[in-house]
């Protein structure tokens, strides 16, 4: 009689620390929207993403005019460790990634610092152009704009810490992978994003396991971004990694009491 109470227990344990796959699968279509049916095309909303500090940024100077654009060089390395000039289309360029400092603004050798903070990268690259036009001379100058890495942070039942992807764009299952996934014990369907906005932030309750994640203006990251994934409500009787060490401990204690029982005759 004994042997089948603690059967019963720790059944009735095993049973309530299960996570249904419902909770676990990604990418499920969760309505009935035809548009996230298997085999049809999925288009992402971008919208724009305005300069902060602490933005890096890749810029190419391209000039017909032989050495004009050496002045633009980094006298150090990039932040990306990539390489130096380049060519394309025939002209000279200068390309290197840049910081954009704690003030908003951009230093640029040879250049008075440039105000980088609230621009887009194509506002950017006009005012670039202008001032070189206007303070250099430098008629035919090209600039090509844009972000050499995203930097975000990760923390919760994910991998935390700061984190960098290289390149302007993201999705954020790349960035979850990148900071090596989400542990069993996720709640993916509460995964907090937290983002900076013009004044302050705001903190965005994400379901990860709906496929209508795609058209949302979360699925591309942004520079800055905070992603905190909360644990499961199981996680507080045991479930994933901390079910096993629990049941562990269970029936070691069910063997004791067993042991115990046999020896009193009981």
């Amino acid at each position: 009689m004994l042997k089948k109470f603690f059967g019963l227990v720790v059944l009735l344990i095993t049973v309530s620390s299960c996570i249904p796959n419902e909770s676990v699968i990604l990418f499920q279509n969760k309505g009935p929207d035809e548009a996230l049916e298997l085999n049809t095309l999925i288009t992402p909303p971008r919208s724009e993403y305005y300069l902060q500090p602490r933005d890096m940024l890749s810029i190419n100077f391209f000039s017909n005019v032989e050495l004009a654009v050496e002045p633009f060089r980094q006298s150090t390395i990039d932040v990306l460790g990539g390489g130096g000039g380049q060519e394309g289309g025939g002209q000279q360029s200068s390309g290197q990634s840049f910081v954009i400092d704690n003030n908003g603004y951009l230093l640029i050798n040879t250049l008075l610092p440039v105000k980088a903070n609230g621009l887009t990268t194509k506002a950017l690259k006009d005012s670039l152009e202008k001032i070189i036009r206007k303070e250099k001379g430098i008629k035919d100058i090209s600039i090509n704009v844009s972000l050499a890495g995203i930097r975000y942070t990760t923390t919760g039942e994910i991998g935390g810490g700061q984190q960098l992807i290289a390149g302007s764009e993201a999705n954020l299952m790349e960035a979850i992978a990148n900071a090596g996934g989400l542990t069993i014990n996720a709640d993916r369907q509460k995964i907090q994003l937290i983002r900076n906005y013009e004044g302050g932030f705001k903190v965005h309750e994400i379901d990860v396991t709906q496929r209508n994640l795609m058209l949302t203006e979360f699925w591309y990251i942004k520079p800055g971004d905070i992603i905190y994934a909360p644990p499961l409500k199981l996680r507080e009787i045991g479930a994933g990694d901390n079910f096993m060490s629990q049941l562990g401990t269970v029936l070691g204690l069910i063997s004791a009491v067993i042991f115990l029982s046999s020896l009193t005759g009981k």
